[in-house]
């Protein structure tokens, strides 16, 4: 008897622990099939999406997927802790920190809170590049898993994870509501402004010295007003310099002595006005050279423009302005005539936007308050704030009237010569929810933007816009203030609709 009640109590206990065993099992088998939901909130520094299982009161959470992205970069976020804070309507809290991420980017917490209520939850990110507080909103913690609602079917959406992302340059811009100036398109060239671009040709034919020119200033040397550009050795002949030098002395001479027979009035004053008249016309002529017509000349190394070593005369070409050599044609040891160019020198602080603005909006041009505009081969933004002349005639070839702005180009990046597109900014302006041009797409002939309606989920929306200032455009229809667009990466988002599953939803293992 006793025998049997002993065998009885432990089939018992094997049965006790049967049914324990397996409760556990439903618990952690409810945990895993307890409906999750997606939630993307942004800051100015941090776009956080995350994934998590709704909670159950008392229960440990599966793990959450928190993707936390640092948007001056759009990176993740691989280093740090995350915290969770559950605020009660009392102003206690549960909190759950994760001390660094489980993958680049990725927090896995698993919080657990002890009670059911509704709790206002905050998401505390520290590390190294990122220090930030999110206010998520309201969680709901449920009494149990069947007191859990069935959550709403989602729509087809474009889903691009979070990890292709940080792969690949990839951006998004919130839009806003701001003012935006009209503007008209218009392509241009770069020029030169006035009184900043010299070409130096030679004031008289003859030899460049090959000794003398070995080091004149190359292409992309910067020069000084006055300083020397090179030496030329002028070649005889009638008219050359030494021609027309003699023949000023020599004028000088008969002047000097013209004057001492006139107060000896042994020659007639007529005779002194003559000789003065073509003093004055070979002087003139000189001069034309851009030489001094001065008795004593200077030597090689002195400011200046003639110079003389022993019985021979050169001439030194000097910088007319201040600038950077664009271009040389002076070669050392060869022969030049009259009035070829031997320097280009420009002073690229400042430059000159030409615009060509269609006839059609020259009504307009009166309104002009500026412009910008981007250069061939690149997409960095200039701004020309000044505008200089307006042209008083249409051009009938081009059907466009020109304008010319200033802009600056501290850097030297703007290059004489370079193809311009460029708005050209109106007085009056106009408000609405305006996103940067980056978003806009153009697909089929139609501007399309992509918008993220979630951290891995976006939707193609058409655009109808208005007036853009070249940076910002105004969309009046497609996009809402608060959304956020895609300004960079937008082709892979293209790319991910073509594959997309048209199932919808977001979960996704990590």
């Amino acid at each position: 008897m006793m025998k049997q009640l002993a065998l009885l109590s432990i089939f018992a206990l094997l049965v006790t622990g049967c049914g324990e065993q397996s409760t556990q099992e439903t618990a952690a088998g409810e945990d895993s099939s307890l409906p999750s939901q997606a939630v993307t909130v942004w800051s100015s520094d941090t776009e956080l999406f995350y994934e998590y299982p709704l909670l159950v009161a008392g229960r440990e959470s599966g793990p959450w997927a928190i993707h936390v992205t640092q948007l001056d970069e759009f990176q993740p976020v691989r280093e740090g802790s995350l915290t969770l804070r559950f605020r009660r309507p009392d102003g206690a809290a549960y909190v759950h920190t994760s001390n660094a991420p489980s993958r680049p980017g990725i927090f896995t917490p698993q919080p657990t809170i002890p009670e059911a209520g509704t709790f206002q939850l905050f998401v505390i990110v520290e590390s190294p590049r990122v220090q930030d507080t999110l206010e998520v909103g309201e969680v709901n913690v449920y009494e149990s898993a069947e007191a859990i609602p069935t959550p709403p079917s989602t729509t087809a959406e474009i889903t691009y994870l979070k990890e292709q992302q940080w792969e690949t340059s990839f951006g998004v811009a919130e839009a806003q509501q701001r003012s935006i100036q009209r503007s008209i398109e218009a392509s241009g060239t770069i020029e030169p402004v006035a009184g900043q671009f010299a070409k130096v040709s030679a004031p008289v034919s003859g030899l460049t010295p090959a000794r003398a020119n070995l080091d004149m200033p190359a292409p992309g040397d910067r020069v000084r007003e006055g300083q020397t550009l090179g030496v030329l050795s002028p070649s005889g002949g009638e008219g050359s310099y030494a021609d027309l030098k003699g023949r000023v002395e020599r004028l000088e001479r008969e002047v000097r002595r013209a004057e001492r027979l006139v107060e000896a009035e042994a020659i007639p004053q007529k005779r002194l006005v003559e000789a003065r008249h073509d003093l004055e016309l070979a002087r003139a002529a000189f001069e034309s050279m851009g030489t001094s017509s001065g008795s004593a000349p200077q030597s090689a190394s002195t400011p200046g423009g003639p110079s003389a070593s022993g019985s021979s005369f050169n001439y030194e070409l000097r910088a007319p302005i201040s600038g950077r050599i664009q271009e040389r044609h002076l070669a050392p040891g060869s022969r030049v005539g009259v009035g070829t160019v031997l320097y280009t020198i420009v002073d690229p602080s400042r430059v000159w936007v030409r615009l060509r603005v269609p006839a059609d909006h020259a009504g307009s041009v009166n309104q002009a308050t500026g412009a910008v505009f981007t250069t061939e081969g690149s997409s960095v933004t200039h701004q020309a704030s000044r505008v200089v002349s307006t042209g008083a005639s249409i051009d009938t070839d081009t059907r466009t009237l020109p304008v010319r702005l200033e802009a600056p180009n501290p850097n030297g990046e703007l290059k004489i010569g370079m193809m311009a597109d460029a708005q050209l900014l109106l007085e009056n302006t106009q408000t609405g929810t305006a996103i940067p041009n980056e978003a806009i797409q153009t697909e089929d002939g139609q501007p399309v933007a992509y918008v993220e309606t979630g951290g891995e989920s976006f939707e193609r929306r058409s655009l109808q816009l208005g007036p853009t200032d070249g940076q910002y455009t105004l969309v009046e229809q497609g996009v809402q203030a608060g959304e956020h667009v895609v300004t960079a990466g937008a082709y892979q988002v293209y790319l991910a609709s073509l594959g997309s599953s048209q199932t919808g939803g977001h979960g996704h293992p990590h």
